[in-house]
């Protein structure tokens, strides 16, 4: 029996050692560059997301530094830090599927933000994209603007007098959710009216010990024994609560308005779509509804193409009041962190460069009357507001984890190298942000580069010839899965940095040195580690 026991034991191990051989030598991805225990284990990354609490991101700067533009950073996965490759792996068109261990610590699979497959996603994602269009966002100024107008009100309290400052931290992340909320739902989250802006909705707070990434290594929920644990783990949360609160909030939401609706009729057309025609369907009002009956009366509208059975039932899949609430819980947090974090870096900055902030002062006071009144078709004409909303983006990033991308169908070629098929590739926007040969002085707050940038977006054109371009300003991604909310979010940041500045002076409770940067930690999008930005207000006269 002893022997048996040592010979097990020796057969795990050369099958260990026979694997981990393989892993190294013979596997599709050994000819890159690497650390050696990263072509072994997904576990290399782990002990940065976790024992480094959302460290990653700044070791991958160390990889590439060692081993040059593609790294090997697991045993599946290419991480790039060459700009261009960010337009080969989200490119418009991309087939690409969405990396799944990446993605499931956000839930259920099924939401447009989870969704592996571009198709699969494509019915939900356009119904968002028609809601957050540019032409539906414009149309819904007076409501975007009433929740400004009321959060530069709340910040006027907040002076020197009332000895309490505000903490900007929370303040951007209560305006952006009480905006996105007051277009979504039929009644907003009402962040603003919470004292300090300190909901525990918006609070930022250093993360937990059971944080994102560590969702992210458990074992699947639906796992035969180990589920229960992860399930377990993940209901241990301290966040979990709160999201559950917010889910609650979206149910009722979601309920009330289905309750509406016969949703047996709006099955029933869905199933007989191709009776209907296109041309003769009622247009929805863009305009005047919340999210979810606007999304039951598109849900049922005819296409002017046959809808094919695949088609038909993805429509009626989305008639699942849990996959509903899942999309609430995605966009609230997708519509709301980049605007927010594109606010706090743009008025640190500006707060420690006076000459960049009178500039941005002057231009609006000379576009502005004192009292009259601003579109924002009128300030988004303002090319020195434009470049500084462009450069909070740059500095800001958006989303700063690799959003990893599943190579396929076939294999694909990115920056001249044969990739193969299923092989996890990726590179973050912070390499492409910070690159200076694109950025010349990368860290430095500096709105002028946009006023002598280029705006074209041509694939062909010289990398030498892109300096400060467009084309790689990336903080609401590219490609088929890029940020369907992105007309909102310019709208959020042109009135927010408009009536800010317009309207207020800032002073921060303590010096700010201007030659600082901004650190993070990366969970998935940037959680900055600086004590929270306080200020106190004075409300302009002129």
């Amino acid at each position: 029996m002893f022997h048996i026991v040592i010979f097990s034991f020796i057969l795990v191990a050369l099958a260990i050692t026979l694997q981990i051989l393989g892993q190294t030598f013979r596997h599709p991805l050994s000819r890159f560059p690497g650390p050696l225990l990263a072509k072994w284990t997904v576990f290399y990354r782990a002990y940065y997301d976790l024992c480094k609490i959302g460290g990653w991101l700044k070791h991958l700067e160390v990889l590439h530094a060692v081993y040059g533009p593609i790294v090997r950073v697991g045993p599946n996965e290419l991480h790039f830090n060459d700009p261009r490759a960010y337009g080969e792996i989200y490119a418009p068109g991309s087939r690409f599927h969405k990396d799944p261990a990446l993605y499931s610590p956000f839930g259920a699979a099924t939401t447009v933000f989870t969704t592996h497959d571009p198709h699969d996603a494509a019915v939900m994602r356009n119904i968002f994209a028609t809601f957050f269009s540019r032409r539906s966002v414009i149309r819904r100024e007076a409501a975007i603007r009433d929740k400004i107008v009321e959060f530069i009100s709340r910040l006027k309290s907040f002076n020197l007098e009332s000895g309490t400052a505000a903490n900007l931290d929370n303040a951007f992340p209560s305006m952006a959710l009480d905006v996105l909320t007051a277009l979504m739902f039929s009644q907003p989250f009402n962040m603003l009216s919470s004292p300090a802006f300190d909901h525990p909705f918006v609070r930022r707070r250093k993360p937990p010990t059971l944080n994102l990434w560590t969702m992210k290594y458990l074992p699947s929920r639906n796992a035969p024994i180990l589920g229960a644990l992860s399930r377990f783990m993940r209901s241990m949360n301290p966040t979990a609560a709160l999201i559950m609160a917010q889910a609650e909030i979206i149910k009722d939401e979601i309920t009330s308005t289905l309750n509406r609706f016969d949703l047996n009729d709006v099955r029933d057309r869905i199933e007989n779509i191709n009776e209907f025609s296109a041309a003769a369907a009622p247009e929805s009002d863009e305009t005047d509804i919340p999210f979810y009956p606007f999304f039951l009366e598109k849900i049922q509208e005819p296409t002017r193409k046959q809808a094919s059975s695949t088609e038909k039932t993805n429509r009626l899949n989305l008639l699942n009041l849990r996959r509903l609430i899942d999309e609430g819980i995605n966009i609230r947090f997708a519509g709301t962190d980049t605007i927010a974090n594109a606010c706090l870096v743009g008025v640190k900055y500006l707060l420690t460069h006076k000459d960049i902030l009178a500039r941005l002062v002057a231009e609006l006071d000379e576009a502005w009357p004192a009292n009259g009144e601003i579109s924002y078709e009128e300030l988004e004409k303002l090319p020195y507001l434009t470049a500084v909303i462009k450069e909070s983006l740059r500095l800001s990033h958006g989303v700063v984890s690799p959003m990893g991308r599943v190579v396929g169908p076939g294999d694909a070629v990115i920056m001249g190298e044969a990739i193969p098929a299923g092989t996890t590739i990726g590179i973050s926007a912070t390499f492409v942000h910070l690159n200076p040969e694109l950025f010349p002085e990368p860290t430095t707050f500096s709105p002028e580069r946009w006023l002598k940038s280029s705006s074209s977006v041509d694939e062909k054109k010289d990398f030498s010839s892109e300096v400060n371009s467009d084309k790689y300003l990336v903080s609401f991604s590219r490609g088929p899965r890029s940020c369907v909310g992105i007309h909102l979010a310019r709208f959020e940041l042109y009135m927010l940095f408009g009536f800010l500045f317009r309207k207020l002076e800032l002073t921060p409770t303590a010096e700010q040195d201007p030659n600082s940067s901004l650190y993070f930690d990366d969970f998935f999008t940037p959680l900055y580690t600086d004590d929270p930005l306080c200020v106190f207000t004075k409300e302009r006269v002129g």
